[in-house]
């Protein structure tokens, strides 16, 4: 294994252990998020099933992070990058919709977004970037 992917790898796993400590596996932002789209969009049963599946995917963030980094150190780079897009993804493309909400809703301010979760977010994808097969 290169010295790219042993740093890929730890990356990852700090990344994953930060997005489950700060809860940042993308639940809260999909129920912020859902909660938006039915109060400006409308309720029907379409919408429940799609936000249910985003929730349970979002749900697996951070392990979904580590796995992703373990699977790097296991030269599986490919299935590791992919796994680790899967969970940090639904993260940036949740992070991405809070901030549009916030800005939206003039609450947008920068301590909102710097945290122990944003920072699990941007080292994910991080060490995604790191990793070479």
């Amino acid at each position: 294994m290169s010295s790219k992917n042993t740093q890929a790898m730890i990356i990852a796993f700090i990344a994953g252990i930060l997005l489950l400590i700060s809860g940042l596996s993308g639940v809260a932002t999909w129920e912020t998020i859902k909660d938006f789209v039915v109060t400006h969009v409308g309720d029907n049963e379409i919408l429940q099933i799609v936000f249910t599946i985003l929730l349970f995917i979002a749900s697996l963030g951070g392990i979904a992070v580590i796995i992703g980094g373990l699977l790097i150190g296991k030269n599986r780079v490919g299935t590791g990058k992919f796994i680790i897009a899967l969970g940090a993804g639904l993260g940036l493309i949740g992070l991405i919709i809070s901030i549009i909400i916030a800005y939206q809703q003039e609450s947008l301010t920068l301590e909102g977004f710097l945290s122990i979760g944003m920072i699990g977010l941007i080292l994910s994808i991080v060490a995604r970037f790191m990793a070479k097969k």
